[in-house]
This record gives structure tokens, sequence and C-alpha cells, in this order.
């Protein structure tokens, strides 16, 4: 582990670093397939949604850092409760959601750039289609990798873990 938060202010880092990257990472990915298509949208937006991206690719790569002490505490009071914490696949599904974030910020931050740059480094003026096309796939499943973490996380909370002390 590179990184570990377990709480802010008192209070449980994960659930709240968890809900910055939520909101951030698809409200990014909207704006980017509503602003990228055209032109003078891009030349507006494309920085700030870059931007945008980056912040929940760091909020997520700080929720994935802050879940493992939770887990490992779940773990802790399962044990002492005679029980098994069964997490499922959300681990997973959050480092997924970690890497599909990163990966879309890191598409956004070079579509902003070539359409920035397209003529001073010479490329086709095909060339901010192209990487938004790709930007706009990426989003696609960095959005889908997000919702899928967040409810398998919710799950976690409201069902699962919620019931191992009683047994179920």
């Amino acid at each position: 582990m590179v990184l570990e938060i377990s709480s802010l202010a008192g209070l449980p880092a994960h659930p709240l670093l968890v809900h910055a990257a939520v909101v951030l990472v698809p409200l990014a990915v909207v704006a980017l397939l509503l602003t990228g298509w055209k032109a003078s949208w891009r030349k507006h937006y494309s920085l700030p949604v870059a931007l945008l991206a980056v912040a929940g690719a760091v909020f997520a790569f700080l929720a994935k850092q802050s879940g493992e002490p939770i887990e490992d505490a779940v773990k802790r009071a399962a044990e002492n409760a005679g029980v098994r914490a069964r997490f499922g696949e959300h681990p997973e599904e959050g480092d997924r959601a970690f890497l599909f974030a990163l990966v879309f910020a890191l598409a956004t931050v070079a579509f902003w750039a070539v359409d920035r740059y397209r003529e001073r480094w010479g490329l086709p003026a095909w060339s901010p289609m192209g990487v938004y096309a790709i930007g706009a796939v990426i989003g696609v499943a960095a959005f889908a990798t997000m919702t899928l973490a967040g409810h398998s996380g919710a799950e976690l909370v409201w069902k699962d873990v919620g019931s191992f002390a009683a047994g179920k």
C-alpha cells in the first residue's frame, strides 16, 4: 500500500472519498460527451473537463487506498464475532474503477492537448475528434466501473457487512 488513510476529521475516510470519486468521474464523463464534439465548446471547456477528470482520478485513488484499512477493521470485527466477513467483488471493482478513472483522466488531458496544440504539432484536422472518440469510449467504461464499484460498496454497507455480526 502506497498511502493509508483511515480517517478525516475523525470520520471514516473511505465513504467521504468514495462519494467524491463517484460524483466527479461520471460528471467529467458527461461533461466530455456534451462539450467535446463541437470545436467552439472544446476550446472553452476541454481544460475544465480534464481538470475535473484528474480530480476524479485522484479521489478514486484516495478512495481505493482508504478502503484497505476499513477492510482490515471489518475482518477483525468479524473474527471477534466468530464469523467471516465477505466483501464479494467490491475490492476488485474498486481497483478497476480507479484504473479506468486514471486512464480516462489521461485521455481527457490528451484531448485538451491535441485540441490546443494540434496545429503546432502538425496533427491532422481530424485528430481532436479521434481523441474525443477514444476518450468517450474510455469515459463510458470509467462511468460503468465507478457505478459498479459504488453499487457493490453500497450493498456491502447496507446488506452483507452490516449483517455479519448477526451471523447471517
